[in-house]
């Protein structure tokens, strides 16, 4: 049996910090790119978003109190249209929280059908359906 030599790679990594985003008071449970590539949202446990400029390193927006508990999940739509926060509290069986706003208008909605909170969602590449996941242990898809 012949044996064989294996080659450690020396790899560099291909990438590294280049900006730091601060004003969170809790920790940060997900972030999510807008499509230009030019904005981001954060959502934290200090129960807010943050809507992010990524050329001046500088928050553009806080919405406070999106949810009750924590924001433990958020997304942006491949259109931009529309913002979503989903979170609750894994303590508190009943604070399932999950809220679509319309950018442009700020208008609101509270989506209601998990039991415990809310830990992940998504977004369809055409925006006509969410997807939410919960510790309910239920994935229910909305339109």
């Amino acid at each position: 049996m012949a044996s064989a030599s294996t080659k450690v790679a020396t790899t560099k990594s291909i990438l590294a910090p280049s900006m730091t985003l601060k004003g969170h008071g809790d920790f940060i449970h997900s972030i999510s790119y807008f499509p230009d590539g030019q904005r981001m949202i954060s959502g934290s446990g200090d129960k807010t978003a943050r809507q992010w400029d990524l050329k001046e390193g500088k928050e553009i927006e806080e919405v406070r109190d999106v949810c009750e508990k924590w924001v433990q999940a958020v997304a942006v739509s491949s259109d931009s249209r529309w913002v979503v926060t989903a979170g609750g509290d894994w303590q508190d069986a009943g604070s399932a929280e999950l809220k679509v706003c319309e950018v442009e208008t700020g208008t609101t909605k509270k989506l209601h059908g998990h039991s415990q909170r809310i830990t992940c969602i998504d977004i369809s590449d055409d925006n006509t359906l969410l997807a939410s996941g919960s510790d309910d242990r239920t994935a229910r898809i909305w339109n």
